[in-house]
């Protein structure tokens, strides 16, 4: 609810900002207005000599302990150089003047900073006792036997002397800019034209300098106020809007209806009703006061310094105990005197509240000035309506109808059919055609034709919880058991009502609505639906409601009067899950208790023309719904502190905060004095918050774990009336980064994570470097250890095979047919012999790559006209391992074919390159290329080719990698790194 009057109040404010502020309203009696006190226990100092509040809202207090300033809630100590404060005066331009015991003047600017005016014993100026700013700037100070100017940086005498010696100083400056002085003896005006003061002659013209709202320059002593006979002006102005809270007097002040509050009359406080309205006549309070509050009771303390009236209406009276606020309630009470307070209550037909105290039968009338009056000598046990609006009284053996100021009676039926006896009636109810009465001894009768009939003779639940009229002879009835039953001439009709809990109250009207335990519920076509919300605490128990004129809804409730405006209620009619949106008038605007509950009637009285009487646990409250003014005083946002631990930090538009602030919190407050528990607040803290954070009435916001970083706090609030402020407050806080919090430590953090990333990588490749290496090792040493095996067995075996059969043959004649064909046959011996040797040797050794490939490439180009062969190498040549001369050369002789064969190149190149980190075999030509689709499909294929290569020189550890480009030619490259290629040689 809050949030939507908070953006809706940015509307209203167009309208009421042209509303003057409120004033206390001269026809409620003193004792009925809002009156609070505060003492030394709730922080107040003692001795406050002067009041003043800013443009800013502050409350601004003067004691001889230093400094004070009040937002509603809380009384804070402001630092100064000097602790003793005398009196103090806001000026228009936000600034406070403040003068000291001891002497001196300084002023006190909006954003916190002190500029010093007067040093303490600078000319001659003992103390200065009253202060005011003309319209030229100057400002104007009274005390320490004269009175002084300072303009354009320099104090000057304007009037000393022996008339001057005393204790009373005022000074005042008017609306038309006139500069007014009072000392314990005249009374003066400055002359601008001759540049001298005036003294204005007259009877007793001296003492406090104060104005009633026309503008009229009023003097105040001890026991009087008179009129000041001034100069007359062409054109008469009301006074400054920010008179009387410039500056407190201590003779009293004329409030805004032109009430006069009077001190020391001769204790306490006394008002003047409409003194400001008076010719030009002297007021003496003492004898003109209508009320006064001079007991004890009645004030923090009778011994009164200073008073004040507010921006928003509000009086504050300063004793020597504490500080006391009046302001005017919405509720004003019914003063009935009784026993226990429980009454019964109708409507007149005249506009009077009929009241009966229940308990000793008093009967009271309160007409429009809401004062009761009682009707002595006679009693009524309850006052109920009937049908057409009249009185009904009950009494002990009749009941009385008053109608249009005409009596009569009706008779009560005797006691279960006996002799008549006297009864208690604790209900009436007249449904258009049978008036029913309830007490003890008959149980529930009613009088139909003329007759007293019990209620077992109609149609009706045998227990009866709550009754409330229909239509002619139509009821609604309860009995607490879920059910509402509605009565239509002896025909009842059940609904379900369990939604609410026990009923509280039953509403008929345009809407039926029911309330309980559980809030309200409306019958929307045959069923009845609950409103939200259920369970708020303002709408449970409702036993009254009202609609105004205007169409509002006014409920009374658990926690006071509930207010919703007409198009709410209709919202929420249309579609009940709508929430209903609603205002609640407690105990801050004199609701006594909670809504009444004990006799299950009607506990809302409505007397036309919006006003409104409420019936409650603590009695009879009147609301006039026609006068409710909202305060229109727009909350002006103030930042206060910053608090980190124990540390606090004065809020500035940028507040740098140390390192590791992780959790602070920030203080605000918008100060106001008319209803601050009710001012509301919404902050943000861009950065942290996504959006506006609901603070309640809580003036403070709490971070925890924020990081380093600049963010800014919002804050903006609502007063009680749903008033926004202008602006919202703004702050900008850095939190500085710890050590390991900053940006370098970062970047330090994240190479050092590169780094043992890339250790951890390196590890990596030796580990898999080393494995590669040793498989190779191992399949090396297994072709030596079958090298040697074929050597050191078949071959020696073959070769003494041989040796045998040559023996046999030089035995055979040379020529004979079987030494020729044992000579061939030894001839084919030799040979594979020789091939045997050069595998051995190959598989010791392996193929040279350099000698295999550009062989391979010169016997090419040689089949290949019109390309030609290049061949290089780089790097200190280096023996290979066997296993990789051969897989590298089996590679090697497929891309110098494929080189050949397809890529249509005028130049074919070979580099080898023996490198410290790799071997590295190239093969690049300058023919048609390949495109990367091309490549793709080749390395998926399954036969042999490209994947083929690739699969070797993965077997050996080697990378195998194609360079390419269409028309740009095509580059094969197997890159082996040193310790596989090299294996235990790559040290060498």
């Amino acid at each position: 609810m809050f949030c939507r009057r908070f953006f809706m109040a940015v509307c209203l404010v167009a309208v009421l900002a042209c509303n003057p502020a409120l004033a206390l309203n001269p026809s409620i009696r003193l004792g009925d207005l809002n009156h609070t006190s505060w003492s030394e226990k709730d922080g107040v100092p003692a001795d406050i000599n002067g009041m003043a509040q800013t443009r800013d809202g502050w409350l601004w207090l003067a004691t001889t302990d230093g400094l004070y300033r009040f937002d509603g809630v809380r009384f804070e100590r402001f630092p100064l150089p000097h602790s003793r404060v005398y009196n103090l005066h806001a000026l228009g331009n936000g600034d406070l003047l403040i003068s000291y015991r001891l002497g001196g003047m300084s002023s006190l600017h909006p954003d916190g900073t002190v500029t010093e005016l007067l040093a303490p014993d600078t000319n001659n100026i003992e103390y200065v006792a009253s202060m005011g700013m003309d319209h030229e700037g100057a400002i104007w100070a009274a005390g320490g036997a004269g009175l002084y100017r300072y303009a354009n940086g320099k104090w000057e005498v304007m009037a000393d002397g022996q008339e001057w010696n005393g204790r009373t100083y005022s000074v005042l400056v008017d609306q038309y800019g006139r500069v007014w002085a009072s000392n314990d003896h005249a009374l003066y005006l400055y002359d601008r034209s001759i540049g001298k003061l005036q003294r204005i002659e007259g009877k007793d013209l001296h003492g406090s300098l104060i104005q009633s709202p026309d503008g009229r320059v009023w003097v105040g002593g001890l026991d009087s106020v008179r009129p000041v006979p001034a100069p007359p002006m062409s054109q008469q102005l009301p006074r400054a809007p920010d008179a009387n809270q410039a500056e407190s007097r201590w003779a009293g002040q004329f409030d805004r209806d032109g009430n006069l509050w009077a001190l020391k009359c001769p204790y306490g406080i006394c008002r003047v009703t409409g003194a400001g309205n008076l010719s030009s006549a002297s007021i003496v309070p003492s004898s003109q006061a209508r009320e006064k509050l001079d007991q004890h009771w009645q004030l923090s303390a009778l011994s009164i310094n200073v008073l004040l009236e507010d921006r928003e209406g509000n009086i504050w009276v300063s004793t020597q105990s504490g500080l006391d606020r009046f302001r005017e309630n919405k509720l004003i009470p019914a003063r009935i005197p009784g026993p226990n307070g429980i009454y019964s209550v109708a409507n007149g037909s005249d506009g009077v509240l009929w009241v009966v105290e229940t308990t000793n039968g008093a009967i009271w009338r309160i007409g429009a000035d809401g004062i009761p009056a009682p009707l002595r000598y006679r009693t009524a046990s309850l006052v109920a309506n009937d049908r057409d609006g009249a009185i009904l009284l009950a009494g002990k053996r009749d009941i009385e109808r008053i109608y249009k100021g005409q009596s009569s009676k009706i008779a009560l039926p005797p006691s279960a059919g006996k002799e008549m006896t006297d009864l208690d009636v604790l209900g009436l109810l007249d449904d258009g055609r049978v008036l029913w009465m309830f007490s003890v001894k008959t149980g529930l009768m009613g009088l139909l034709d003329g007759r007293w009939i019990p209620y077992t003779q109609f149609n009706l639940p045998k227990r009866i919880f709550m009754m409330a009229p229909g239509g002619r002879g139509q009821m609604w009835l309860s009995n607490n058991d879920g059910k509402l039953r509605f009565y239509d001439n002896d025909k009842l009709t059940e609904y379900d009502i369990g939604m609410i809990g026990v009923e509280s109250g039953i509403f008929p009207g345009p809407q039926l609505i029911v309330a309980g335990e559980h809030g309200l519920a409306m019958l929307k076509g045959q069923k009845f639906v609950a409103l939200a919300p259920q369970n708020s605490d303002a709408l449970r128990n409702v036993t009254g409601m009202a609609t105004t004129p205007d169409g509002d809804r006014w409920l009374n409730g658990s926690k006071g009067v509930v207010h919703i405006r007409r198009d709410d209620w209709e919202a929420s009619i249309r579609q009940p899950a709508t929430p209903l949106v609603y205002e609640v008038i407690n105990v801050l605007e004199g609701y006594p208790g909670r809504a009444a509950i004990d006799n299950k009637r009607q506990t809302v009285h409505d007397l036309g023309n919006g006003l409104l009487w409420f019936r409650a646990t603590g009695g009879l409250v009147r609301l006039d719904t026609t006068t409710l003014r909202p305060n229109t005083v727009k909350p002006a946002i103030q930042l206060l502190t910053v608090n980190v631990g124990s540390e606090s930090y004065p809020a500035r538009r940028l507040l740098e905060l140390p390192p590791d602030s992780r959790s602070f919190n920030i203080q605000y407050t918008a100060p106001g004095l008319r209803k601050p528990e009710g001012m509301r607040f919404q902050y943000r803290f861009d950065g942290v918050d996504a959006s506006w954070q609901d603070a309640g009435t809580r003036r403070a916001a709490y971070y925890t774990n924020v990081g380093p970083g600049r963010y800014t706090f919002n804050v903006r609030a609502v007063n009680e009336d749903g008033i926004a402020s202008d602006a919202v407050a703004s702050m900008q806080i850095d939190v500085a980064p710890t050590i390991t919090q900053t940006r370098w430590f970062q970047v330090l953090c994240a190479l050092a994570a590169l780094l043992a990333i890339y250790g951890l990588y390196q590890l990596r490749l030796k580990a898999a470097t080393r494995k590669i290496a040793h498989q190779l090792q191992v399949r090396t040493d297994e072709r030596e250890r079958i090298a040697r095996t074929l050597h050191d067995t078949f071959l020696q075996s073959v070769q003494a095979l041989t040796l045998r059969v040559f023996s046999v043959l030089t035995k055979m004649p040379e020529g004979s047919e079987q030494r020729v064909k044992l000579e061939a046959i030894l001839d084919d011996a030799d040979r594979t012999l020789v091939e045997g040797r050069d595998q051995v040797h190959q598989l010791r050794t392996g193929h040279d790559v350099e000698q295999s490939l550009s062989s391979m490439g010169e016997s090419l180009a040689l089949t290949h006209t019109g390309v030609s062969f290049e061949f290089h190498v780089e790097g200190t040549r280096r023996p290979l391992l066997p296993l990789v001369q051969e897989e590298l050369t089996q590679i090697g002789h497929e891309a110098l074919r494929n080189a050949f064969q397809h890529a249509r190149a005028s130049v074919i190149k070979l580099e080898i390159e023996y490198g410290a980190t790799a071997y590295v075999v190239r093969i690049s030509d300058n023919g048609r290329g390949l495109d990367e689709a091309e490549v793709q499909s080749r390395l998926k294929e399954k036969h042999w080719g490209m994947a083929g290569m690739r699969e070797r020189a993965q077997r050996v550890g080697g990378v195998f990698a194609i360079h390419s480009s269409v028309n740009q030619g095509a580059t094969v490259e197997i890159r082996t790194p040193a310790a596989l290629a090299y294996g235990s040689r790559a040290k060498a």
